[in-house]
């Protein structure tokens, strides 16, 4: 998925439907194809907005100016050439191979995640979701539905974390975050602390640099608990490679919720 198209299904995930960002935004989007070969009065018109708001607007998601903006609008289906992307991996294997591999892989990675559980990490974090009041939960795409995942399934516990859709305020909130802040990241891959997955991949390691708050990273890529930046990771594994790290999300927050609720009953502090 590219940049822009993030930015825009955030603004109409968050925006008041009545706002001004929200018309630019759903207008966009219903006239997507447009915005490559637009100039800045075409889509003011299309809009029905000065061209200064669509300047506005632009700045306002992230993007330098509208030239910024359009020049990220072009769908390139795997931009970067990751095998791993959802169309490729997951739409593609069914379409090649048929639906068998996919649920194969989904029940090997449960299985094996069910027989190699850390239940002593997840602790950890259980514990340290006691210890913060402070705790922000972030992602990209998928990984960001196990964010809001998470952020659900704690309330029920009456534990209450926060999380943003939109990358540049994660950024900002990782950035500036002090030491009195837990921040946990779901990145399957591990790539979301060293660069911005649908920003032409752009570092992000100086953001965690600068970062003074606790950082736990969730995601299958052990090479990470090696990382500097991060504090510990909780670790699951792919027996395929097939990416159902969207299924494990699911079952890892769950275990999180579980250990929370036992440690914060028994309130432990220290």
């Amino acid at each position: 998925m590219g940049l822009l198209i993030h930015r825009l299904i955030t603004i109409l995930n968050t925006e008041d439907p009545d706002s001004t960002n929200y018309h630019i935004a759903l207008t966009l989007v219903l006239h997507y194809t447009k915005i490559s070969c637009s100039s800045i009065k075409e889509i003011a018109d299309l809009c029905s907005v000065s061209k200064s708001t669509i300047s506005k607007f632009a700045r306002t998601i992230g993007f330098d100016d509208y030239y910024h903006l359009k020049e990220s609008a072009p769908f390139i289906e795997n931009r970067f050439h990751f095998s791993l992307n959802y169309l490729t991996n997951i739409l593609g294997t069914i379409d090649g191979e048929g639906i068998a591999p996919y649920f194969n892989a989904i029940t090997k990675d449960i299985n094996y995640f069910k027989e190699n559980l850390d239940l002593e990490t997840i602790d950890h974090l259980a514990k340290d979701l006691v210890r913060y009041d402070q705790v922000y939960a972030f992602g990209l795409l998928f990984s960001e539905t196990a964010a809001v995942d998470l952020q659900y399934k704690l309330a029920y516990l009456q534990k209450f974390i926060v999380t943003r859709q939109e990358d540049t305020e994660q950024e900002r909130i990782i950035e500036t975050a002090t030491a009195d802040k837990l921040i946990i990241i779901f990145s399957n891959s591990g790539d979301y602390v060293k660069k911005h997955q649908l920003k032409h991949l752009s570092a992000r390691q100086k953001i965690f640099e600068k970062s003074n708050a606790k950082i736990v990273l969730i995601t299958s890529n052990p090479e990470m608990m090696e990382n500097e930046n991060i504090d510990y990771c909780i670790l699951f594994h792919h027996e395929t490679n097939m990416q159902t790290h969207h299924f494990m999300y699911q079952i890892i927050t769950d275990m999180i919720a579980l250990r929370y609720r036992y440690f914060s009953t028994k309130q432990i502090k220290e």
